[in-house]
Order: C-alpha cells, then sequence, then structure tokens
C-alpha cells in the first residue's frame, strides 16, 4: 500500500477509497488483505473487498471492448462469491437482515453487468457517442467475420479494422469523458417486493461460485439466502439432465432413468413447492442458464405417459431474467392491440426447407395482424427496416449457437447474422419470439450468461423473450406457436401464454405420447 498509494498512513490499515485509483496491483493487494482478515476481523475484510469492487469500476469504465469487460467481470465473480460467504457467516450469528440485503446486491451485480451498463449507457448516450459505439461494433463483426475464415483470412484487413477500431475507441473514451462515469446501480429492493406481489409472484436468484453455490429466495417481502448442497456428484448430475435434450429419442429411450435424474436436479436445486403464487421468476446462473426448470419432475412415478407426469410446469407459470434489475425495470404485458411483424425464409426445395413454418404464418396470421415476409422476401434489411413499427417480432427461420470459436448465428433469406451484428438495431419491440434452433443458448460466460441470439434482441432493445434451448422440432414447434399465439390473443399475460400453451400441448389427444416428451414442449422458454 505504501508502494502504491500516495500519502497512504499505516495507522488506518486500509487505505481510504478517495486515495485509490485504476490499478489492478493495488486490486490484488486489497483482495489478499480481506482474505487475511476473513476469519478474526470479517467486518474488515467487507470494507477491503468494497474498495477493490470500487477500482474495479474504475478499471470496467476504461475499458470498450466486450471481452475484456467480460475478463474483468469473472475477477468480480470470484470476489463476490467470498463475500456472499462472509455475509451469510455474519446474519448467523447477529440475524441482521441488511447482511442479506447486501449479499444479495453483490450476487445482483455479477449478473449480465455488461448488458446492463450498455442498456443503461444507450439511454444516456450523445449522438457522437451513439456514433462511434455503432461504428465500433461494426468493426468487431468485421474483425469478427474475417476472423472465421481462417488461414484464408487477410491479415492486412484485419490490421487496417484493428488499428480503425483503436482510433474509434480513443474518439469514443474522449466523448465519454466528458459524460462521467457509469456505476453500477444497487437493485431498489421495496420496488422489487412491490412488483413481485403485484405479479403475484416469487422469484429464485442462483449464484453458482467456484466452490460454493448459493439461492436467494424472494416472496411475502422476505429475503431469504441457502446454500445449495452440492458436490462433486451434483454438478455433473445437472449436466447429464441437460444431455437429455441433445436428441429427440435420448427420453423416450430411457423414460425411467429421465424420471429419476429429473426429480434428482429437482431436489438439488432446493426448487419451491406449489404455493398461493401462481408464478416463478427465476434467475439462473452459470450452467443453469440452460436448464429446462420446467421439465423437472418433483413427483416420481412409473408411469410413461408423459401427460401425466409430475412436471414442475404444473406448479408455477415460470418466467426466467438475466437480473433482478431486468425484471424489475421491464415493461409488462399490455392490452393494447399489438401488430406482428413475421419473417419466414421458409428455404423452400432447399436441404434447408422449414415445410411446418407455413402452418406456423397461417396461424400467426389468423390472430395478428401485420406485415409477414416469406420466402426470398424474408431478408435481413427487410427486417431491419421495418422491425421499429411492430409490437411483436417473430423470426421463424434457422439459427445455431456456434461453439467455442465460432459465435452464435441466424439466417435470414439473404444472408446469416452473427449475434453481435443484432447490438446496433435500436429497436423496441413488447415482444421478440425466435422460433429458431438454440436462440438462447451460445459461449457461456459465468458472469455474463450465454452469447446467444436472444443477448443480441436484449442489446438490441427487446423488452420480452421467448427463445429456445436446443434444436427443435418444425411440427411441434408449429403446434406450440398456434396456442401460443392464441392465448396472447386471448389477453393472456405473456408468462402465462408461454406456461398455458405448454400444458395445452401436453393435453393434446392428437399429439402421439412419444411428441409430447419434454424434448418437444420444454425448448421454448420465456
Amino acid at each position: 500500500f505504501k508502494i502504491l498509494v500516495p500519502n497512504y498512513n499505516s495507522k488506518n490499515g486500509l487505505p481510504n477509497q478517495n486515495q485509490v485509483y485504476a490499478e489492478t496491483v493495488l486490486i490484488d493487494a486489497l483482495d489478499l488483505q480481506a482474505e487475511i482478515f476473513q476469519f478474526k476481523q470479517p467486518k474488515e475484510a467487507i470494507r477491503a473487498f468494497e474498495i477493490s469492487f470500487y477500482i474495479e469500476n474504475l478499471v470496467m469504465n476504461s475499458l470498450v471492448y466486450e471481452n475484456s469487460k467480460i475478463i474483468t467481470q469473472l475477477r468480480s465473480r470470484n470476489r463476490t462469491e467470498k463475500c456472499i460467504a462472509i455475509y451469510n457467516d455474519l446474519y448467523q450469528k447477529e440475524g441482521k437482515i441488511e447482511y442479506l440485503e447486501n449479499a444479495f446486491q453483490l450476487s445482483e451485480k455479477t449478473k449480465s453487468g455488461i448488458l446492463k451498463s450498455f442498456r443503461s449507457n444507450i439511454k444516456n448516450a450523445s449522438a457522437a457517442e451513439k456514433h462511434y459505439l455503432y461504428e465500433l461494433q461494426n468493426l468487431n463483426n468485421s474483425i469478427l467475420k474475417e476472423q472465421q475464415k481462417g488461414n484464408s483470412a487477410t491479415l492486412s484487413e484485419l490490421n487496417r479494422l484493428i488499428k480503425k477500431q483503436n482510433e474509434i475507441m480513443l474518439l469514443l473514451k474522449k466523448t465519454e469523458s466528458k459524460n462521467g462515469n457509469y456505476i453500477p446501480e444497487t437493485c431498489n429492493l421495496k420496488a422489487l417486493f412491490s412488483k413481485l406481489e403485484k405479479d403475484k409472484a416469487m422469484m429464485i436468484c442462483y449464484f453458482m461460485g467456484f466452490e460454493n453455490q448459493y439461492y436467494f429466495t424472494l416472496q411475502n417481502n422476505q429475503i431469504r439466502l441457502d446454500r445449495l448442497n452440492t458436490t462433486h456428484v451434483s454438478i455433473p448430475k445437472i449436466v447429464q439432465f441437460i444431455d437429455y435434450f441433445n436428441s429427440a429419442d435420448a427420453i423416450t429411450n430411457a423414460i425411467s432413468d429421465y424420471n429419476t435424474y429429473s426429480k434428482q436436479v429437482y431436489d438439488i436445486l432446493k426448487l419451491p413447492k406449489k404455493s398461493v403464487y401462481p408464478s416463478l421468476i427465476i434467475v439462473p446462473d452459470g450452467i443453469l442458464n440452460f436448464l429446462p426448470f420446467e421439465a423437472l419432475i418433483t413427483k416420481e412415478s412409473k408411469t410413461t405417459n408423459f401427460a401425466k407426469m409430475d412436471f414442475f410446469l404444473n406448479d408455477f407459470n415460470i418466467g426466467y431474467t438475466n437480473s433482478a434489475s431486468f425484471y424489475l425495470n421491464s415493461i409488462p404485458y399490455s392490452n393494447a392491440k399489438k401488430t406482428v411483424l413475421g419473417i419466414f425464409p421458409i428455404f423452400e426445395k432447399t436441404n434447408f426447407a422449414l415445410t411446418f413454418s407455413k402452418n406456423e404464418l397461417q396461424s400467426i396470421k389468423k390472430n395478428f395482424g401485420g406485415q409477414y415476409f416469406e420466402n426470398s422476401n424474408a431478408t435481413f434489411s427487410n427486417f431491419k427496416n421495418n422491425a421499429a413499427n411492430y409490437a411483436i417480432l417473430h423470426l421463424s427461420t434457422h439459427a445455431s449457437s456456434g461453439d467455442l470459436e465460432t459465435p452464435a448465428s441466424i439466417k435470414f433469406y439473404d444472408q446469416e447474422i452473427l449475434y453481435s451484428e443484432l447490438y446496433n438495431l435500436n429497436i423496441n419491440p413488447d415482444l421478440v419470439v425466435l422460433s429458431a434452433c438454440e436462440t438462447g443458448i451460445g459461449k457461456l460466460y459465468k458472469a455474463e450468461g450465454a452469447m446467444s441470439i436472444a443477448r443480441g434482441f436484449q442489446f438490441a432493445g427487446a423488452k420480452n423473450l421467448l427463445f429456445s434451448l436446443w434444436k427443435v422440432n418444425d411440427f411441434t414447434t408449429s403446434v406450440f406457436m398456434d396456442d401460443f399465439y392464441t392465448n396472447l390473443k386471448n389477453k393472456q399475460s405473456y408468462v402465462e401464454a408461454n406456461a398455458n400453451a405448454k400444458r395445452d400441448f401436453l393435453k393434446d389427444p392428437n399429439i402421439p405420447n412419444a411428441k409430447k416428451s419434454p424434448y418437444y414442449w420444454s425448448a421454448f422458454v420465456y
């Protein structure tokens, strides 16, 4: 501290917040000091960690690129895990509710912080800042696309794009310096409880740490913090459950095993029992972002009839959110007249043909007016030029989650668009429905979530989303979407329309039992 902090007074132990600056070695020193304190002086440990968080915010404000911010956030998560443990111990000893509230606020700040700051910044950004952000994103996408060419990539072109990107970054930082720095806001707990009561909902927020996993339960104006009893066995069980959704027959070929694993995961995640609250809002974390909670089994049985199984779907209308703040600021379903912009490339007479996409188109058309682009008219430019004029954007097409090297993407008739190319759309629809494969999954970062097509639309400004967690079936998707839009037409909220469409699917006598496997109905999450 003496080396790094001007005017440091060793009598105070820790430097003052007004003496510190954006320096990663200083963060390391403070984190180490906090770990020395944590067992005998837990409150001093918290104070040291708080100064670390403050410096980290200063560092974040000097960064522009998404990947750099993600790496910085990962450090923050490790510190947050330690703080939650300390707050939990203090609460057990002293019983003060503020310790739980502080732990929740820290957990909340680790949830999609980059997405939150982007949405907050874009609201207040000047025209010049918006222009530079737009240019930076375009250059970033051009670099990505050039890199995807592998050995045939042109190095001189990559160098030109990177040089241009650096120039724009400096101009952006210069402009931003006049507007002050972004500081993460705390979540207004009083307002959050009020919204949950109004929505007749309870909330469960997970924090999947490196050593410990926690969950917060918010209901009846109360907050609870508990630890999951996870062991080295539990996480593999969650992974094994998710693996059942890799193919259409994995569940139907082993219904009894699915029942067993599903109930085990339900127990591991300590999910709430059916209550007077009809809705449950889940803030997943880590690998839980890929888990279809509705498809969990609450009570094991010997039946092979999917319609008779005790799915978690039957206990709650389940909605998901990146963070409690997003839920708090979300615009609820309104009864205002809605029109739809439909994108249906269909890809007739090709290997990519989506035959039942036509049925989906007709069923939505009968419920909602709007503009529907089919086949060769379903281009990216037609979507981009019309998206701002409609309340619901519906895309029935092909998409991919990508892999560790290839970003997630979505197909229009004329071109394939990367998830990050959607960031600049600047749209404000009530609802975006992504009726395509794997639109909610992509490369996963614990602090930020999946780099998915759904994320691209969140950056663009979508208020509500319906997306898929795996490769969906063309026919069953068209049946589900028909029910979903009929429910919307009947003034059901988005979360109810989604849950009821799944329940209707299971009850439908025209659908054979094999097609009632959770693989077919639980892919789409709201």
